[in-house]
């Protein structure tokens, strides 16, 4: 009889690690999720001189709000302070119009070309899709 009730606390002991382990696990992985970009409409663009041309980029893992929680990463330039829908799976964005030279020189204008576009958040950065862009 002893070793019966010793066996039924074990049993409930490892069923309560058990279980304890599966939320931490499910908790991790929600906290943990990356952002991930499913497609971008546009994804070719005209862009003459002076005008204002807005993307949309579906995929999930966004971080939702206003003021925005994301960063675009459109090939070198960095758009900051991006909001998203409220589910996360919606960011717009305005095509910059010049490119990050480096170091202290001016920023160079937008020329046609292939750009990656990702997004990064506090989780980390998502998987680049390109945009085709045509001056």
């Amino acid at each position: 009889m002893k070793d019966l009730l010793s066996g039924l606390r074990h049993r409930k002991h490892l069923l309560v690690a058990l279980t304890a382990l599966a939320v931490a696990c499910s908790a991790f992985r929600h906290r943990s999720s990356l952002p991930e970009i499913d497609r971008i409409q546009p994804d070719s663009v005209l862009v003459p001189s002076g005008a204002v041309i807005e993307l949309t980029i579906r995929g999930h893992g966004f971080l939702p709000g206003t003021p925005g929680r994301n960063t675009v990463q459109f090939g070198s330039a960095s758009i900051t302070n991006v909001p998203a829908n409220e589910d996360g799976t919606q960011i717009r964005f305005v095509v910059p119009t010049t490119m990050p030279s480096g170091g202290e020189a001016a920023p160079l204008p937008l020329e046609s070309g292939q750009y990656p576009i990702r997004i990064q958040t506090a989780t980390g950065s998502s998987n680049a899709v390109i945009v085709r862009v045509f001056r």
